[in-house]
């Protein structure tokens, strides 16, 4: 178990272009990050995913970042069709949060001890980049609840982190 570590640095482009590095990207609020390795997992990805975007769409401040990994070198030459191909079936509006890592991405595969490459996994770090809860493989009602009750939790945290530091301000005397 990684929880209560602080979530490798991983730097990686985004299907919109951009250079990001995890976690300093997602720094201030809660994110959920799903790392999978193969195609056949993004049925196990959806079955987290879709049911927390729909609880939090809107309301809340959680971000999810999808980190696709080819772990082939072979691949690194076909990147652009490889990425083409998956801007065109992914929504725009989530391409700021998809980051393919090509190559072996064992910056990411011992820190978080990630052993069947045919599962999807799940972490969600807090506003600092602290693993608060992982999951992998498909959604159950038990471990989905477990996650939501978590991200609410890491949700306050940042409102408390706020209220403290408004309480701490000093006031000046008339």
């Amino acid at each position: 178990m990684v929880t209560g570590f602080r979530f490798p640095e991983i730097t990686a482009e985004t299907l919109s272009g951009k250079k990001k590095t995890l976690p300093d990207a997602a720094k201030g609020a809660p994110a959920l990050i799903v790392v999978a390795f193969v195609r056949e997992a993004q049925d196990m990805i959806d079955s987290w995913v879709i049911p927390i975007k729909e609880e939090f769409k809107g309301r809340e401040k959680i971000v999810i970042y999808e980190i696709p990994v080819i772990r082939s070198a072979i691949w690194r030459p076909m990147r652009i069709m490889i990425d083409g191909g998956m801007r065109s079936g992914i929504p725009e509006a989530d391409h700021d949060y998809v980051m393919t890592v090509y190559g072996s991405a064992s910056e990411l595969t011992e820190p978080l001890e990630i052993a069947d490459p045919t599962s999807a996994y799940l972490y969600l770090i807090d506003r600092n980049g602290i693993i608060r809860w992982e999951g992998r493989d498909f959604a159950e009602t038990q471990t989905l609840f477990r996650l939501r009750e978590m991200i609410h939790k890491c949700l306050r945290q940042g409102i408390n982190t706020k209220e403290e530091g408004e309480r701490n301000k000093t006031v000046p005397l008339p």
